[in-house]
């Protein structure tokens, strides 16, 4: 990856910076850092991703080129972006796990997996002004 600025040229490298896992029942990995870009791929609770920073080749510290409520993540063969409020840095305890004959009977398909995901990547976090004085 290169990244250029008029007559100069910056050699940019991916770094792993951590690990965490994932905290919804399902979420995507998507092409950019917004709910409506393409998903890569959909992931599950609990599942471990490699947390990753672009940094220039000569040593200087990380660079961050997207906004603060995505990180850059790495997921097998995936790279893309996730919200940040989907990631933990302690391995959760998860719906899936915890009542897995019940979530076994519901017997889903990838179709499913992927529309589950689809739905929290819409929601919209945040906290309403409504009766606040």
């Amino acid at each position: 990856m290169s990244l250029s600025a008029g007559a100069q040229e910056t050699q940019l490298e991916k770094k792993q910076i951590g690990v965490r896992y994932l905290v919804a029942p399902y979420a995507h990995i998507h092409q950019n850092p917004n709910r409506f870009s393409a998903a890569l791929t959909t992931i599950s609770c609990a599942h471990p991703l490699r947390m990753m920073a672009i940094v220039p080749s000569k040593g200087a510290s990380a660079v961050e080129l997207f906004n603060k409520e995505w990180r850059f993540v790495k997921a097998g063969p995936y790279e893309g972006y996730i919200r940040a409020d989907f990631l933990a840095q302690t391995k959760p305890e998860c719906f899936q796990d915890k009542y897995s004959k019940f979530f076994e009977s519901l017997d889903l398909e990838v179709a499913d997996m992927y529309y589950w995901g689809r739905l929290y990547d819409l929601y919209d976090y945040g906290h309403t002004k409504v009766g606040a004085q």
